[in-house]
């Protein structure tokens, strides 16, 4: 059976380089239940193996032709032993160990004559914990549906037994997965061809305000594509990749932002701007403007928990020019709610062609091999994942952090992914091993950049109060 891929799907399949794959995470850190023993991670991996039916995605195959489509396979047509693999970790079985290991596995790309995932578990972590790390292809799944998917297969019953690994829970379901956070509203079901077509000048009249608000010097806040200082961010990039990660509470960033009149999402990319900021100095590579981000931004009811992608995306300053860590979060707020106005006042059926307008050229710049030898359209891609706001478990093994490791392209060396899960902010940075040097010291910077913040905060507080 074969089954057309949507455009916007297709194109990840025409941007990727074998030095630039197109896969992303997660990687899901657990605990072993007590008392378990040694053989716990040994026997999950045996009982996972034994389950051999396939959902959708994880029975899509690329088909070969000149339209980008799926073969559907059945079951026996996927070899489970090829896409379950089971490693260990050296002593001391620490995170250095781990993203070691990880940043390996996430540097090669993935076999487009198979079904385009792997399922990695990682045993050897230290405190009797284990990892489990998936490739996806993204364009199979978004972040959100990747995060979807976990709810899906973990529950929120530490006693719930014999559930079933993600391959055969699959895509497909409309259930809402178990612990993910509510939409404020179910967005309208996706416009047909003729919707989408009548929405053109729509579409024209938003396009052509963000190139005036940009040209006329008036909306210093508004960001757009190829507005990008250049940096060493944004270069051509190797085929190794480095991970590095860092955790905070998440009750953090909601103190912040309350204190402020902010969101989450403002305090993460005011507190990345100042990592960044720092990380620049210190390798005399600071611009004097602004780094831009891409933002994507998450289209899925909380139903919908289907294959494929439903993104937008906004572009947004990471105020790296401000000493300031108030100003920094001020200038990043103002920057995004703007991005944010310009998205929401389109219609649903504008909203698609707007995107690709946006990132029409980013992606013919990607086609073309051009990437990181023009100007570039955004500096990184910055993306905040909601994930699961209730603690999971799967088969009494309980998960403790959820990261997001993703993609890099010629002329975008550098990712940054939050991804939120029960009370934490996990922070994943995906950098090119050979453009950023010494890059964990980025996630030890934004940990400092967040104290920095609350200090602030604290000292404001006090000023007004006296």
């Amino acid at each position: 059976m074969r089954q057309l891929i949507k455009p916007f799907d297709a194109a990840w399949f025409y941007v990727e380089r074998p030095d630039a794959p197109a896969h992303f995470g997660p990687l899901v850190i657990l605990s072993q239940p007590p008392g378990s023993g040694r053989g716990f991670v040994r026997d999950f991996v045996e009982r996972w193996r034994a389950q051999r039916r396939f959902a959708p995605p994880f029975n899509y195959r690329l088909a070969r032709g000149l339209l980008p489509a799926w073969d559907v396979l059945p079951d026996h047509r996927i070899d489970l032993d090829y896409h379950l693999r089971h490693s260990a970790l050296p002593a001391p079985g620490g995170e250095r160990e781990l993203g070691v290991l990880v940043s390996r596995l996430h540097s090669h790309r993935l076999d487009r004559s198979r079904p385009l995932w792997e399922c990695h578990v990682i045993e050897g972590l230290h405190n009797d914990r284990f990892a489990i790390y998936m490739k996806l292809h993204h364009g199979q799944l978004d972040g959100v549906g990747a995060a979807r998917l976990m709810a899906r297969v973990f529950s929120t019953d530490a006693g719930a037994r014999d559930l079933l690994p993600p391959w055969t829970v699959g895509m497909q379901s409309k259930r809402r997965p178990v612990g993910m956070p509510r939409t404020h509203a179910s967005r309208p079901p996706r416009p047909g061809v003729a919707e989408t077509l009548g929405s053109m000048p729509e579409v024209a009249r938003a396009f052509g305000g963000l190139v005036r608000d940009v040209a006329s010097g008036d909306h210093p806040h508004v960001a757009a594509p190829f507005q990008a200082p250049e940096t060493m961010l944004n270069v051509r990039i190797g085929r190794q990749r480095r991970f590095a990660t860092q955790a905070h509470a998440l009750q953090r960033f909601r103190d912040v932002a309350h204190r402020t009149e902010t969101t989450i999402n403002d305090v993460f990319l005011a507190i990345s701007g100042g990592a960044l900021r720092r990380y620049l100095l210190e390798l005399d590579a600071l611009p004097g403007r602004p780094l831009v981000g891409q933002l994507p931004v998450n289209l899925r009811d909380e139903h919908d928990s289907g294959a494929g992608n439903r993104l937008a995306f906004i572009y947004a300053h990471l105020p790296t020019d401000l000493d300031d860590p108030l100003q920094r979060l001020r200038a990043a707020h103002a920057s995004v709610a703007a991005g944010k106005a310009r998205h929401r006042a389109l219609s649903a059926a504008a909203v698609d062609p707007y995107t690709m307008l946006l990132l029409g050229p980013t992606m013919g710049q990607l086609m073309l091999g051009l990437g990181g030898l023009t100007r570039p359209a955004a500096n990184l891609v910055i993306s905040n994942v909601p994930g699961p706001r209730e603690r999971l478990y799967f088969n009494g093994a309980r998960v403790e952090q959820i990261f997001g490791p993703s993609v890099l392209f010629h002329g975008q060396a550098l990712n940054i992914t939050m991804s939120s899960y029960c009370d934490e902010a996990n922070i994943g940075f995906t950098g090119c091993r050979d453009s950023l040097p010494s890059m964990q010291r980025l996630a030890v910077y934004t940990g400092e950049a967040l104290d920095e913040l609350e200090a602030a905060v604290r000292g404001r507080r006090r000023l007004r109060s006296a």
